[in-house]
């Protein structure tokens, strides 16, 4: 059971801490992409709509790497 709980939090607090970044990263990357398409600046509507992709999609990055990391993590020490 310990193992259990501690895989678990550690997963879980390494997705908190991974997911601002990722959204940062995956939200710059959106905006100048979309710039280049479009030949112009975006506006705050648009910004909004990217905000909210990008945070849905940094999101599941982050704790699917957080539990397969820990995953590894445990398997290699304590399996």
């Amino acid at each position: 059971m310990g193992v259990l709980l501690w895989y678990g939090l550690s997963s879980v607090i390494l997705g908190i801490v991974l997911f601002f970044p990722t959204r940062k990263l995956l939200l710059a990357m959106a905006i100048n992409r979309h710039q280049r398409k479009v030949q112009r600046p975006i506006d705050a509507d648009e910004l909004a709509i990217l905000n909210k992709k990008m945070t849905a999609t940094a999101a599941a990055v982050a704790v699917t790497f957080a539990f397969v990391y820990t995953r590894y993590l445990m398997a290699r020490f304590f399996g």
